[in-house]
C-alpha cells in the first residue's frame, strides 16, 4: 500500500505518513493465523529475527504492507465475533475485487459487502475475529 507521494511532496518526520509498513495481529494460534493469511491472501513467510514473542512475518519479498502474526495472551475478539465495519480494523486494496470475492466464497469465508459508494468494499473476520476491510484498488 504505497502512497502516491510525488517529488514535489517532501515527507517531513512527524508530519506525513508515506507507507503502512505492517499490521500486527495478535493471535492465540500463530500457525492457524499464518495458514489463513498465506492461503487466502497469497502472502509468503518472510525472514523474522528472533523476537521475545513467537510469530510470523508475512508479505511479499521487498513489499509492504506486511502482516506480523504475534502469538500472545492479549485479548482477541474470538472466532464467533461479529464482523464489525465500524470497529478497529485495517483496510487492504485488492487488484481484482470480484476474483477476491470468489476466493472468499471458495474458502467458505463470510463477508459483509457495502453498497458501492466510490468503490467496492467488503469486510471479513480472520480466524481470531479481527475485522479486515478490502477495497478495489484504483
Amino acid at each position: 500500500m504505497v502512497t502516491n507521494v510525488s517529488k514535489e511532496t517532501r515527507a517531513e518526520v512527524g508530519k506525513h505518513i508515506v507507507l503502512v509498513q505492517h499490521e500486527g495481529i495478535p493471535t492465540r494460534d500463530a500457525d492457524r493465523a499464518r495458514d489463513f493469511y498465506m492461503r487466502v491472501f497469497g502472502l509468503q513467510a518472510l525472514p523474522r529475527p528472533p523476537l521475545p514473542a513467537p510469530g510470523y512475518w508475512l508479505g511479499t519479498p521487498g513489499g509492504f504492507p506486511q502482516i506480523h502474526i504475534i502469538l500472545c495472551d492479549s485479548p482477541v475478539p474470538g472466532p464467533d465475533a461479529p464482523i464489525d465495519p465500524v470497529g478497529r480494523h485495517v483496510c487492504f486494496e485488492v487488484a481484482d475485487f470480484e476474483a477476491f470475492k470468489r476466493t472468499l466464497d471458495e474458502e467458505g469465508i463470510k463477508y459483509l459487502e457495502a453498497p458501492v459508494v466510490g468503490r467496492p468494499q467488503l469486510w471479513i473476520n480472520d480466524p481470531d475475529g479481527h475485522t479486515l476491510e478490502f477495497q478495489q484498488a484504483l
